[in-house]
C-alpha cells in the first residue's frame, strides 16, 4: 500500500525537489524554504521533536510517517529520519497518496 508513496518520493528526489540528511533539511527551514517535512514514525522522540518544532516556528506542514530505512532507500540513500519536500506539487500527491492509505 505505501508503496506508492515511497516510490514518490523517490521520483520527487530524482526531481532535485527533496532535501535529505540533518543539515541539509535544518538550514533549509531555517530560511523558511521547504513546503512539506517528513519526519519517520520510528526516529527518536528527541529528533521528531527538534524538527517538529522548527517547522512549526517555520510554517512548514510536517507529517509524522514511513520508517528510516524504507525513507532512505526511496531516495537511494543510508537511514533518514526527515525528507524536506521543495516542490508544491510532489508535496500535495504525495500528501494525497499518505492520507489515501490512512483512511
Amino acid at each position: 500500500m505505501s508503496e506508492g508513496i515511497y516510490k514518490l518520493i523517490g521520483l520527487c528526489m530524482k526531481a532535485g525537489r527533496l532535501l535529505s540528511g540533518h543539515e541539509q533539511i535544518s538550514d533549509a527551514m531555517r530560511k523558511g524554504k521547504g513546503i512539506f517535512l517528513i519526519v519517520a514514525e520510528d526516529s527518536s522522540e528527541r529528533t521528531r521533536k527538534e524538527y517538529v518544532e522548527l517547522a512549526e516556528r517555520k510554517n512548514i506542514f510536517h507529517i509524522l510517517w514511513g520508517e528510516k530505512e524504507k525513507l532512505g532507500q526511496a531516495v537511494g540513500k543510508e537511514v533518514r529520519t526527515a525528507l524536506l519536500i521543495m516542490d508544491k506539487g510532489f508535496s500535495q500527491a504525495i500528501q494525497e497518496k499518505i492520507h489515501g492509505n490512512i483512511r
